[in-house]
Formats: C-alpha cells, sequence, structure tokens
C-alpha cells in the first residue's frame, strides 16, 4: 500500500470544486429524500434515554442517528462541525485561530472531500443521511439554537471523523509542536498517553458457559470530541449492533451483535516521521532529494477571524514537500511531517463492516482493509472465540536511522512508502488460557499463558513496558478459572490500587517513630496499615496515599526499590527507592491532609466526587499519570476503576474523565448484556437523562441493555419518528 502524499493538483481549485459539487448534490438529494426517510425509521428510547433506532435502510437508520445524536448533544456536535471547517475562530475568536490553521494546514476538510468522492456509493449514502438526521433536527429547533449551529453535509461528518481520529488520536502532533517551536534536533518521538483504557475478551477454557465474553472500558475526557453516544442500529436482515460512537461518527466503534464483539484500547504507537530536507542554496523554495532539486509547493491558508471590529481575515503561507506538509525552514533546512494516515478517510466504512461480520474469519478480512489508524482491539464470539490485534497503519521503516528523532530527507534510501500489512503486526488467536486483554501497555504481556516475541517485531513499533494498571488486570484475571459474567461485572469496578501493595509495606516501615519537619509519622503508619489499598468510597487511607505518592513521585529520582524488569513483568516494579525522600514527602501529606481536612483519616468519598446537575454524590476509582516509560510510569497508580478529577473552588475533587463507557457482554443466544456511561445519555440538564446512569456509575452499578425487539419493548419510554 503506497502512502505517499497525493499529488497537488488534487489541492486548491479542484478540491473545492469537488466539494461544491458534492455538498450542492447532496444538498439537493437530502432535500429530496428527507421526508422518506424521516418515515422509514423509529427511534425507541428505552428508560435510560438509549436510542434503539430502527430503520428499514441503512440510510435511515443512518438519518435516525444524526437526529438522536442532535438531540441529546446539539451544542457540542455543532462546534466540533466548526472545528473540522476550521471555522471556530470565525465565530469565538482569538483563541481558536492556531487550531484553525492546524487544521487547515493538516487538510482535514479536503481530505475528506477527496474521500468521499473515492467512497463507495452506500457510504456516501449513510454519511449523507446522518447528516440530514442532524439537520432535520436544527431545522426544527432553529430559533432556539445559536446562530453558529450550521447545517451540515456528508462531507462534514466525515471531516469530522478525520479530525478526531487522526488530530486527536493518531497524530504526534506534539512532535509538530516541538519541531515548529525548537531547534529540530530536540524533537523526540512523544508517545500519546492521555488516552487509556481496558477491555478483556474471554472464551472456551475460562468462561463457565464456553461462550465469549467482552469487556469494553474506554477512558477518555468526559465532554466534546470524546463524549461517547450509546446506540443500537438495526435494519432487520442486514445490521444489528450495538454499543457505542465517539459524539458525530454515524458508527458504532465499540460495540456487538448478535455473535460478536469488540472493544479497543490506544495502543502507544508511532506513525509519524520528521523529515530534514536540504534547500537549494540556488532557490530556496526547491530542496534536494536524490541529488536533484524538487520544487516546494506554496499554499496559502485563509481563515475568518472573530474581533470587537467584526470578522477579519486572516491568511498564512505555508509549504508542502512530497512527504507532506512543511512545519519549520530555518538555516537552509526544512522540516517535513509525513504520516501513514495523512489521507485515510475509511475508518467509518470498516467500522460499519466491523458491525456486520457474523464470526472470526469475516472480521479479520475486514480488518485487512487497515483503514483504523491505530487501537488495540479484542474480540469475542458466542464459540467462545478469543482474538487480540495490536492494529494500526504502521509505517514499514527502513532500517539505519533514529525514527525517534530527526530523519534526512534528501534521499530515497530514508523515505518509506508502505505500512505493515495486518499479517505482520502483533496477535493472538485462542490463546492457551483462554483469555487476552490489554490496558494500554505493549502487546507482548497480553496473557500469561503464551507469548509474543517482541523481537520479531521493528523495535519502534511500540514502546516495552507494563504498566501497573495491566498487570492488575492480568492478577484479576488470573485469581479465578471459572469466569462468568457477573464476576467480570464485578472485577471492573474493583476499587484497589495495586500500587499500594507494591509499596505500602515499606512505607509503614520507614514511617514507624520517624519526626520530619515536626511531624510525626507514626498516625500516618497507622492509618495505611489498616488501610485496605481500595480507593473506595470509605477508603479512608486512600487520600493520604495518593497524596504521599504524588509528591515523592515528583521527588525521587529511583522510586522504586526494584524498577520494573521485563523478566518479570508482572511483579515488578516494588519497594520505595529513595527512604528520606519518601519521609520528607509522607511528612508534607499529612500536614496537608491535616489542613485541609481537618483529620488524616478522611473518607475518599467525602473529598472526591461526581458532580453533573444537581447530582452531587461520592465516587470511587483514582487515575494514572504517565510520566516517562524507563521504568513504570510514576503516577500509575494500579486502578482499574479509572477516573480522572479537577479540583473544585471547594477544595473537592470533581470526576472530569477515565471510565466513560462500560460494556459488559456474554454471547449467549441472543446476548445478555449491560453497561454504564458515566455521563449519561443527554447533555441537556432539564433532560432525566443527565443524571440518572451517573447515579448508578458512581455506585459502582450497571443497566441491562435491551437488545432484542422483546426487551426493547418492556422497557420503552417514547418511540418516534424525526
Amino acid at each position: 500500500m503506497n502512502c505517499k502524499s497525493p499529488s497537488p493538483i488534487f489541492w486548491g481549485l479542484s478540491v473545492t470544486f469537488l466539494t461544491l459539487t458534492a455538498m450542492e448534490a447532496e444538498t439537493s438529494a437530502v432535500r429530496a429524500g428527507d421526508q422518506d426517510l424521516a418515515s422509514q425509521v423509529t427511534i425507541r428510547r428505552d428508560h435510560y434515554g438509549v436510542p434503539h433506532i430502527l430503520g428499514q435502510t441503512e440510510e435511515a437508520a443512518a438519518y435516525g442517528h444524526g437526529y438522536v445524536t442532535a438531540e441529546d448533544h446539539i451544542l457540542t456536535l455543532a462546534r466540533l462541525f466548526l472545528k473540522a471547517r476550521s471555522e471556530e475562530s470565525a465565530h469565538f475568536g482569538d483563541d481558536f485561530v492556531q487550531s484553525d490553521f492546524l487544521i487547515k494546514q493538516l487538510h482535514m476538510y479536503e481530505g475528506a472531500a477527496t474521500g468521499y468522492q473515492k467512497s463507495p456509493p452506500w457510504m456516501q449514502h449513510i454519511l449523507d443521511a446522518y447528516a440530514a438526521g442532524y439537520n432535520r433536527y436544527v431545522e426544527k429547533h432553529r430559533a432556539e439554537l445559536p446562530e453558529w449551529v450550521k447545517p451540515v453535509t456528508g462531507i462534514d461528518v466525515l471531516a469530522h471523523g478525520r479530525r478526531v481520529v487522526l488530530m486527536d488520536f493518531s497524530m504526534d502532533l506534539e512532535q509538530l509542536r516541538k519541531v515548529a517551536q525548537r531547534a529540530a534536533a530536540s524533537a523526540t518521538t512523544a508517545w500519546p498517553v492521555d488516552h487509556g483504557s481496558n477491555m478483556w475478551a474471554i472464551g472456551k477454557g475460562r468462561s463457565v458457559s464456553g461462550k465469549g465474553i467482552l469487556l469494553g472500558n474506554p477512558h477518555l475526557a468526559w465532554g466534546g470530541a470524546e463524549l461517547f453516544c450509546e446506540v443500537h442500529l438495526t435494519v432487520p436482515g442486514k445490521v444489528n449492533v450495538c454499543g457505542t460512537t465517539l459524539v458525530g461518527s454515524p458508527m458504532v466503534t465499540i460495540g456487538f451483535n448478535d455473535n460478536l464483539g469488540w472493544s479497543h484500547t490506544v495502543n502507544l504507537h508511532d506513525c509519524d516521521d520528521i523529515y530534514e530536507l536540504t534547500l537549494d542554496p540556488a532557490n530556496p523554495q526547491r530542496y534536494i532529494y536524490d541529488g536533484h532539486p524538487v520544487p516546494l509547493r506554496k499554499e496559502t491558508l485563509s481563515i475568518k477571524v472573530k474581533t470587537k471590529d467584526g470578522l477579519k481575515t486572516r491568511k498564512r503561507d505555508l509549504y508542502w514537500s512530497h512527504y507532506g506538509p512543511v512545519i519549520k525552514i530555518t538555516n537552509g533546512k526544512a522540516y517535513a511531517f509525513k504520516s501513514s494516515n495523512m489521507d485515510e478517510y475509511r475508518f467509518a466504512e470498516q467500522w460499519n463492516l466491523m458491525g456486520k461480520t457474523k464470526n472470526l474469519d469475516e472480521f479479520r478480512k475486514v480488518l485487512d482493509m487497515q483503514a483504523l489508524p491505530m487501537f488495540n482491539i479484542c474480540y469475542a464470539d458466542k464459540g467462545g472465540n478469543t482474538f487480540y490485534a495490536f492494529n494500526g497503519r504502521f509505517p514499514q521503516r527502513p532500517p539505519g536511522y533514529n525514527w525517534a528523532g530527526i530523519v534526512p530527507g534528501d534521499t530515497s534510501a530514508s523515505e518509506w512508502n508502505h505500512i505493515l500489512p495486518e499479517s505482520r503486526l502483533p496477535h493472538m488467536i485462542n490463546p492457551p488460557g483462554g483469555y487476552v486483554q490489554n490496558c494500554n501497555s505493549a502487546p507482548w504481556y497480553t496473557t500469561l499463558h503464551a507469548k509474543l516475541d517482541r523481537h520479531n517485531y521493528p523495535e519502534e513499533l511500540t514502546p516495552n513496558w507494563s504498566g501497573l494498571r495491566q498487570q492488575f488486570s492480568l492478577e484479576m484475571l488470573e485469581s479465578d478459572k471459572e469466569l462468568t459474567l457477573e464476576k467480570v461485572k464485578a472485577f471492573k469496578f474493583n476499587t484497589k490500587l495495586l500500587l499500594a501493595d507494591r509499596v505500602k509495606g515499606d512505607v509503614v516501615k520507614l514511617a514507624r517513630g520517624q519526626t520530619v519537619d515536626g511531624v510525626s509519622l507514626d498516625e500516618a503508619a497507622g492509618l495505611l496499615e489498616k488501610w485496605d489499598n481500595t480507593a473506595s468510597q470509605e477508603a479512608t487511607g486512600a487520600a493520604l496515599f495518593v497524596n504521599f505518592w504524588r509528591k515523592y513521585g515528583k521527588q525521587a529520582t529511583n522510586p522504586y526499590a526494584v524498577p520494573w524488569d521485563e523478566a518479570k513483568p508482572v511483579t515488578t516494579p516494588y519497594g520505595i527507592g529513595e527512604v528520606e525522600t519518601a519521609r520528607a514527602a509522607l511528612a508534607a501529606a499529612v500536614k496537608e491532609i491535616k489542613e485541609k481536612y481537618g483529620s488524616l483519616a478522611v473518607p475518599w468519598g467525602s473529598i472526591y466526587r461526581l458532580r453533573r446537575g444537581a447530582l452531587d454524590v461520592p465516587i470511587s476509582g483514582y487515575f494514572c499519570e504517565y510520566r516517562g516509560f524507563k521504568s513504570a510510569p510514576i503516577g500509575d497508580f494500579g486502578a482499574f476503576r479509572v477516573v480522572r478529577y479537577e479540583q473544585a473552588k471547594d477544595g473537592k475533587y470533581v470526576a472530569n474523565g477515565g471510565d466513560s463507557y462500560v460494556l459488559a457482554v456474554e454471547f449467549t443466544s441472543p446476548p445478555t448484556a449491560y453497561s454504564v456511561v458515566a455521563y449519561s445519555q443527554s447533555d441537556n440538564p432539564s433532560s432525566p437523562h443527565h443524571t440518572d446512569q451517573s447515579a448508578l456509575f458512581a455506585q459502582g452499578k450497571w443497566k441491562r441493555i435491551a437488545f432484542t425487539e422483546d426487551e426493547i419493548a418492556k422497557n420503552l419510554e417514547s418511540s418516534y419518528q424525526p
């Protein structure tokens, strides 16, 4: 597969023409068929507001999907459509200028316009119909919506998807910023770790029923482009898929059908490179490649910006090389960005096809498309099969270069033009032990019963590490040889912090009888010794431990007595590496906890809260703050119940990310499935479905998914057409 940037001929005026032509044709078709699509779809909302969309065709289902997403998240989605068009600054001012220019520079919208034209007609129809359903809602509620909520097209839907999947997840934009802001020599690969997830697939030999069991648990921010929307799409005889999707996507991206299901976690990947070009001394508008001058293509970007004096036009001149966009020009050098995903647009198509597969063979054939730029995959089915794949579009790089830094761009010897095929990426099918799992760590530690030898794969594919969260995942799976759906559900909300198992004993010992800066550590030692090592709502000791470790981690050069060891990937690291540093950190933590809360033995749930609308309740769980991979990340507390927080004005810590959509399904006939969404189904504060699931989530409870028509009928709250 060739990954070179497309010819410049396709950009500029030709793309504008394609875009306008497609939009005009689409608008005409949508207006003509809008009422027909509305009459061909029925939206059934259950008691938690989850939409079960029944369409006569896939177009009709997509129309309903666009409509319900607008019902639940209109302002969020409208802003995201503006962002994909590089139009946020036109409505919201200077704060969005840099973002708008970057999105334009990376051709997010133009790539969508070209991708739309290349997509098969059935895919175009789905994109168009989703846009039409969204527009239907906007039209019906025009008077109550801000003026910046605009109608969209199928190209907008695809452009939004490209911006989120590529720019928010796949591309190494931090590398771009380093090159643009500082000397190129300082640029290194910044592994993307802001997004996390857990997933399990359990099969024959481990599940009591012999059927597959799937646990899906993405960890993202609780707002913006990372919002998950639960949905059930049914077209009789064609598709019946239930699960979740990021807001604005017309496809289920994590979910299940009658026969199988899959989930994703973010894999630490490197799909992008920076090439250093040597400019032609005789003409700096050219660069030297294999001894020959090659022209840089100039591109003038233009955006509108809202100012106090009205709309102003701002322009920037940028350049493109055959590698991709030029990020920086300095001292006779230019630095160009090359990504294996720059032109990718087929991920919605692939997710659609994944949801229609009936067995493992069909599922794997769809993966051969390699349209998903990244993401680990875990799969389970009713036959008890399990499958894991380190999926993505990874460059097939020539040897002999430092791919974590800057690569010479004056020779074809350093240039890659293909990606590694799916068959050459790490994967497992029905390994011994009956399970596969991943919690964002390297693929080599998918199971303890079979080994993927990392030396059989490119060294730059992914960093080699096994975090404490993944180790805790493996510990739970290994603790019970006969797993049921109910046990899996209980494991998911386990609130233990594995880090405490590894270091607390040392902390208690070093604290006994000690006084530091006038602070006695005996009380802390006693409290920690009695603590059950969890971040449960009732736990007294968790707040002190977390506060201590965060302070210690910032100061310690060698935090662990025994660092992470590849030969012992699930039992290391452990122990305290710097005793005096730890004592000082514990003393500071004791002082701070007492000053803030009046007592050292403060219950976790009294200061860690879930607040949404009028809901203000205690919550359990903690998060992982990754910083570095030479040993286990210092901020990895080993929490499987992952919740991120921000400090509120009253000093409490309020949940704002982490566990987002949680799914557990067993492939009985029909599937038995449970889920919960941390922030509920609707953004609308007046909706009864703004907080109902949040209350369940805070308590570590689940709701049963209505999957069959009988189940939907029994749980029906409303039924209507757009």
